[in-house]
């Protein structure tokens, strides 16, 4: 009974953990806070890249460092990492200083993820948990989604009553310190050190231990090209909505007593809400998805589904209703492929392992951003949106028939 409420605590934990790190205030405005201080689409593309080219160069580093030398221990720095970016941006009003805040962003997002996944992989294997681990992963990502929503509807309040959105980067640091202390709340066992003191010889042979599994895998390397050539797409089309969103509620006036930008401001943070919202039910649920379909057919079908839903995207751009229908729908099959998708590599790759493996798969997420943002943000620019959600949409249902073809004609050879 005590060992029950011990792992009941420990993975309400592991959720609020989530729920902290989602209180970002900042990111339903961040592109309208960049388009204040004169920024194109360009820039804020480039602006991406930054980040995610920081991802990429520290993403292995980072994961071997979590699985050498400790996983609390490496939050922790990540943490610090994202407070010192919030405080330049919150400085900020250039391209300059902006890139400079995104490089500690990526620094912290680098640290960050594949790492607290793999922590929770580990509790589960110690305390031999029989519920999978796509149904407790969902659990602590739908948390993760309920800070998203709690953190839009409140950053509503912020907009109205602070002087200007750059004071939405300065609250973000309290749930950020909070969390850090959670962190340190965490059994000394998860730190799961295997070497004591930092040696940069072996440190470096463990980096190169750690990417020739994945490739010589590959199996393991299938799955997370898959996983991350998913994610790339919604993390480089995601933000690019937000404008749209804006333009077309911009001569919306619901709220007689506050000004134009406010009642914009008031709509992004209640859209965002809801997205989360339905997200994170998304997330909770999905497991039980494997009820009636393979994991396997699960992230296939998602991924052309998605394509689908991108293309009608591109048509439907001028109708509100529509337009944030199917927003909400790419955050929904987000959200019940990724906690499939972790199940699937965290079962593929042995513990020891899986903090590297998920920092590899982040780091193909990161250079895939970094080389399409600017891409899409340019032809966002020069041309349309809709047009940019079109190439991508269609990109995707064309790779699923070419993927699919392949597959028919592999298992009629064998």
């Amino acid at each position: 009974m005590e060992q029950q409420k011990a792992i009941k605590l420990q993975i309400t934990k592991f959720s609020f953990y989530g729920f902290l790190k989602n209180l970002k205030f900042f990111e339903p405005y961040l592109i309208v806070y960049f388009a204040m201080s004169g920024l194109s689409l360009f820039q804020i593309g480039l602006l991406y890249s930054i980040r995610e080219i920081l991802i990429y160069l520290f993403e292995v580093p980072s994961g071997v460092l979590a699985d050498r030398y400790g996983k609390k221990t490496e939050l922790i720095i990540c943490f610090v990492f994202y407070i010192i970016s919030f405080v330049i941006f919150y400085l900020g009003s250039s391209f300059m200083i902006y890139a400079v805040a995104m490089f500690f962003f990526g620094l912290g997002e680098a640290f960050r993820s594949g790492t607290h996944k793999a922590m929770i992989m580990s509790y589960i294997d110690h305390q031999n948990i029989k519920e999978s681990k796509s149904k407790i992963y969902g659990k602590t990502r739908s948390f993760s989604l309920i800070g998203s929503t709690v953190s839009s509807l409140i950053s509503i309040i912020f907009v109205l009553v602070l002087p200007n959105l750059s004071w939405l980067f300065i609250i973000a640091i309290i749930p950020y310190i909070l969390d850090m202390i959670l962190i340190l709340s965490y059994p000394s066992y998860l730190n799961d050190r295997v070497d004591a003191k930092f040696n940069f010889k072996e440190f470096l042979r463990q980096n190169v231990i750690a990417i020739k599994f994945v490739f010589e895998e590959k199996k393991i390397r299938n799955l997370l090209v898959n996983s991350a050539s998913y994610n790339a797409v919604f993390k480089t089309i995601k933000d690019y909505i937000q404008p749209i969103i804006i333009t077309i509620t911009i001569s919306i006036i619901i709220f007689q007593s506050l000004t134009t930008d406010q009642n914009v401001n008031v709509y992004l943070g209640v859209i965002y809400a809801v997205i989360y919202l339905i997200s994170s039910v998304a997330s909770f649920n999905s497991h039980k998805l494997m009820e009636y379909i393979s994991r396997e057919k699960i992230i296939s079908i998602i991924w052309v589904l998605s394509g689908i839903t991108l293309v009608l995207l591109s048509i439907f751009l001028e109708n509100l209703v529509i337009l944030i229908s199917l927003f909400i729908l790419l955050y929904v099959f987000l959200n019940l492929r990724k906690p499939i998708m972790i199940e699937k590599i965290g079962d593929e790759v042995e513990n020891s392992k899986r903090a590297s493996a998920l920092s590899i798969e982040s780091q193909f997420t990161s250079i895939l951003v970094a080389v399409f943002a600017p891409i899409l943000g340019l032809i966002a620019d020069y041309y349309s949106i809709s047009i940019m959600l079109m190439i991508v949409g269609l990109m995707m249902v064309i790779i699923y028939i070419l993927r699919t073809n392949f597959i028919l004609r592999e298992r009629g050879r064998q």
